[in-house]
């Protein structure tokens, strides 16, 4: 993950594809992307360094804490 600290932009990568993509601004936890490279859609995970996964859907999370 590459950051531009004179501009404030982050590029992290996204996991799907590799691609970096610049994201503008400040950063919160949970925000939501999309990859513009392949249409991931991601959620940022960890702010410093910022890192991005994928994004769940609540109902997804729901039935995974059913299965246990």
């Amino acid at each position: 993950m590459a950051e531009d600290r004179t501009t404030g932009m982050a590029r992290p990568t996204c996991p799907d594809c590799g691609e970096e993509i610049t994201l503008k601004g400040k950063v919160r936890l949970g925000q939501q992307v999309v990859c513009p490279n392949c249409g991931a859609e991601l959620e940022v995970v960890e702010t410093v360094p910022v890192e991005l996964d994928w994004a769940y859907e609540e109902e997804e999370e729901k039935e995974e804490k059913e299965d246990w």
